[in-house]
């Protein structure tokens, strides 16, 4: 028996018997090799006539006995060589065959052909059907394509898709009516909490191609590449997605995207920044440029001045280094926030909190509203010339000016029967009213504004949308009262704090001051020194200040020694 030799190892024999031509495929080679193997094995040998189905089925069940493939054993006849001839492309990536019409009895067979190619070198991508057909014709050939390689597939380079905009080119908003709002230009780019940031499509080997010779070609491997992940972002569990652990501005920075909760301007926020609406806290190393505004739901640091310009943060504390200063007798800086505001100074500003308001230095030309303290201790201590409203107590160290300018102080809260104060004061809590209503109404417009731009808007967000409309609805209802009847002012100053209300004036309270307490208004017609202003018996009156009184005052100030009587 001759052996059948695939990679130098032996997968079977066949033999030449008197009844045929015999093949046994061994059982423990059965999965190593396939079927077009063990034919080409055959071919190879010269084997031209074998049945080929029968072969497939044997190769298939490899029992290791004989079987018979052919009824005699034929070899490829030499004398076809005149009419068979191979060639092979430079680059080995094509095989031509070049037939010659038979004479007399003799016949081609793919078999044939595929021999001469086998013996040519020819070992892949060969097209069986085309030789069939080739052969079929009954035409000469010359040169036609029979087998053809592969050519390799290189390696994909891996790739990071970005799903959210970075673009910090100025975009001016287009307003309904075509015109350009250059205050509104989209630099900040919000996401929200878990919003896919970025999909990384990991590197491909490529695909090896192949000569007709049987020389393959590997392919030169795509190269990796790291996904961006920075500060306050975190991965998919296979590290191929990216998403945003919080609500914040996204930004690329060193080539890796990062989400902060705080916002930083570098310089001004003016016509080169926009307008600034965001959710979390802000922090504005320049001035905030008059007509600008800048709104959050978190803390507001800036490091420079506010002019007249509109400052708002629903939830967190304001601080303004360089002070607030509105324009003279035109535009008023306006500066409201949830917590506390502190400030260099204040002048010309309507500026609102729901806990403290503190100045460094003097409140001068303004309208003040705190729903607790209200506190200018430090270098001149000045209030003049301003509205103040505090719910709890004021602390200054001057009210008033030797210039008799116009300056009311009032604690507590307004009641019914109140006419004189809330006359005095109507023009200016109009105005206030007019602002808390546009502050609304600009915080309506960026939670809408946040519901289109995030692909799930939180249900909180919606909530305090809903909030919002409801406080625009009551603020409007308010402000009717007020101007239909000038009263009814007990719903928007509450006496929220089971605290005794006063006012402390450290150095000096001038002649022409309003002060009130409560429902109790009194003017100031002397001038007082180191005095405390308290309620007694529905009467504001002025006490000198006690150590004790100083301490709660919450002063540096040294106490004046009383004169023993």
């Amino acid at each position: 028996m001759d052996s059948i030799l695939i990679t130098n190892q032996e997968v079977g024999k066949f033999e030449q018997r008197e009844d045929g031509v015999y093949l046994a495929i061994y059982r423990e080679t059965k999965d190593q090799y396939d079927f077009k193997e063990i034919k080409k094995e055959i071919i190879r040998k010269g084997v031209v006539n074998s049945d080929f189905d029968q072969l497939r089925k044997i190769c298939e069940e490899a029992t290791g006995e004989p079987v018979k493939i052919a009824d005699y054993f034929e070899k490829y006849d030499t004398l076809k060589d005149k009419y068979i001839n191979a060639s092979i492309s430079d680059n080995e990536m094509e095989a031509y065959l070049s037939l010659g019409v038979p004479e007399g009895l003799v016949e081609i067979t793919v078999n044939d052909v595929l021999y001469k190619l086998y013996e040519y070198g020819v070992e892949r991508g060969i097209d069986e059907d085309a030789i069939q057909e080739l052969i079929d014709s009954s035409q000469p050939v010359r040169k036609a394509v029979v087998a053809r390689g592969k050519s390799v597939v290189n390696g994909k380079d891996a790739n990071v898709r970005i799903f959210v905009d970075l673009d910090k080119s100025a975009k001016p908003l287009i307003t309904e009516d075509g015109s350009v709002d250059f205050r509104n230009i989209n630099l900040i780019k919000i996401v929200d909490k878990d919003q896919l940031l970025a999909v990384k499509e990991p590197p491909r080997e490529g695909e090896a191609g192949y000569t007709v010779t049987g020389r393959d070609t590997p392919p030169s491997p795509g190269e990796d590449v790291l996904i961006p992940r920075g500060r306050n972002t975190y991965l998919s569990e296979d590290g191929l997605q990216l998403f945003s652990e919080i609500i914040g501005n996204v930004f690329s920075e060193d080539e890796v995207l990062n989400v902060e909760n705080i916002y930083v301007v570098k310089g001004h926020v003016d016509f080169s920044i926009g307008n600034i609406s965001y959710p979390g806290d802000v922090v504005i190393n320049g001035d905030v440029k008059a007509d600008f505004s800048v709104h959050t739901e978190g803390n507001i640091i800036v490091r420079g001045t506010v002019e007249a310009a509109e400052i708002v943060s629903t939830s967190g504390d304001i601080e303004v280094k360089k002070g607030i200063i509105g324009t003279q007798h035109e535009k008023k800086a306006k500066v409201v926030a949830g917590g506390s505001i502190k400030a260099l100074f204040i002048q010309e500003g309507v500026v609102s909190a729901g806990k403290n308001i503190e100045v460094g230095s003097y409140i001068l030309n303004s309208v003040i509203h705190a729903e607790h303290d209200v506190i200018a201790l430090k270098d001149k201590g000045m209030i003049a010339g301003s509205n103040v409203f505090s719910g709890s107590c004021v602390r200054a160290k001057n009210i008033g000016s030797i210039s008799d300018t116009k300056t009311q102080i009032k604690v507590g809260k307004i009641i019914k029967g109140d006419i004189n104060f809330k006359n005095k004061q109507l023009e200016d809590e109009i105005e206030t009213l007019k602002g808390e209503d546009k502050l609304l109404w600009k915080r309506m417009d960026f939670l809408e504004l946040l519901k289109k731009r995030l692909p799930k808007f939180p249900a909180e967000k919606e909530k305090e949308l809903a909030e919002v409309l409801e406080k625009i609805k009551k603020l409007q209802t308010i402000n009717e009262d007020v101007l239909a009847e000038k009263e009814d002012f007990d719903s928007k100053f509450i006496d929220q704090f089971s605290i005794e209300r006063k006012i402390y004036v450290l150095q000096t309270l001038w002649p022409g001051v309003l002060i009130g307490i409560n429902e109790v208004v009194r003017k100031v017609d002397s001038r007082q020194m180191s005095i405390m202003a308290v309620l007694q018996e529905n009467e504001v009156e002025f006490k000198h200040l006690t150590s004790k009184e100083v301490a709660e005052g919450k002063t540096d100030v040294k106490e004046k020694k009383e004169k023993k009587e």
